[in-house]
């Protein structure tokens, strides 16, 4: 406890000089490029065997809420496929979306921020390799 009490007196009436507060640059942070990854939201398709032309009114209504629908027409009419095809064809480009057929019965509209790539494969024997 002495010491103590002679520590403090001591520190009182003689006190410790400190060094002058120096200016320090604040530090910058390591520098990196941030890339940002937008990953988009879940794509959502809609698939519709429509087999009247009433039904395709949902079909719309799942568009214009940024929905892919994939139509498949193999119980459709000739005729009633041509007015379901047009009226969504109208619809997609309202909304600014697209459609691509994907076979000769089925077709997919897509809303405005999703983009269709097709690739087209042909497997095929060679006409020279005989089946035994």
């Amino acid at each position: 406890m002495a010491l103590g009490l002679i520590d403090k007196l001591t520190n009182f009436l003689m006190p410790v000089e400190e060094a002058p507060p120096t200016q320090e640059l604040p530090t910058i942070p390591n520098r990196r490029t941030q890339l940002r990854v937008h990953t988009p939201a879940a794509l959502k398709i809609y698939i519709a065997s429509p087999g009247a032309f009433d039904d395709v009114r949902l079909c719309a209504d799942y568009l214009r809420a940024n929905v892919a629908v994939l139509i498949n027409y193999e119980n459709t009419d000739e005729g009633t496929q041509q007015r379901i095809s047009d009226f969504l064809n109208g619809v997609s480009f309202v909304f600014d979306g697209s459609s691509q057929r994907v076979s000769e019965t089925v077709v997919l509209y897509v809303p405005a921020n999703v983009d269709v790539s097709k690739e087209l494969y042909a497997y095929s024997l060679p006409t020279y390799i005989k089946k035994k």
